[in-house]
């Protein structure tokens, strides 16, 4: 196995009293961030909103257009605000308690999970470290698993814990 790359909930976790510097945005760029509070409420560029239900209409010029939306939105945004896609808000609801669960457990159990690209093994938990365009590192975990095509899916790289996790999320598929 490859070298994991250090969780931000171990750096958070580990005492430390400040941020170290690789984290920090320049200046410069804190004076121009402003305040994102008050940043949301301009107007300005927004995630596409693509009305799934439009991607069955027995008219095939509102389907074309709805997938010309899809195409679009991947595209140019690499993601989208889909409505009317037919997912329960319950079921919603449970896919994010059992991720927050998931997040939620000690790190030594996210670790038996744990990917490593450099053998390519690409499923699995992980921290993405990466410099943005000011040089600075981007640290985030994230969980990451495919779900299609089918013969890509790999269960065994889906969570035990919490116990409910792999139920709830099949239920998407």
């Amino acid at each position: 196995m490859g070298t994991v790359a250090p969780r931000v909930e171990s750096l958070a976790s580990s005492g430390i009293k400040c941020i170290p510097k690789e984290y920090v945005r320049p200046e410069k760029e804190l004076k121009s961030i402003g305040n994102v509070f008050e940043e949301e409420k301009k107007e300005g560029p927004e995630v596409p909103t693509i009305d799934l239900r439009e991607i069955d209409s027995e008219d095939e010029v509102v389907r074309g257009k709805c997938r010309q939306k899809l195409k679009k939105a991947a595209e140019e945004w690499g993601v989208m605000n889909l409505v009317n896609h037919g997912i329960q808000d319950e079921l919603i609801e449970r896919v994010k308690k059992a991720g927050e669960e998931f997040f939620g457990l000690a790190v030594e159990e996210k670790e038996k999970y744990a990917n490593d690209q450099e053998s390519g093994k690409i499923q699995g938990y992980g921290s993405k470290l990466a410099n943005n365009a000011s040089g600075q590192l981007e640290w985030e975990d994230y969980f990451f698993h495919l779900a299609f095509p089918e013969d890509k899916r790999d269960l065994s790289f889906w969570p035990k814990k919490p116990a409910d996790y792999m139920s709830v999320y099949s239920l998407l598929f």
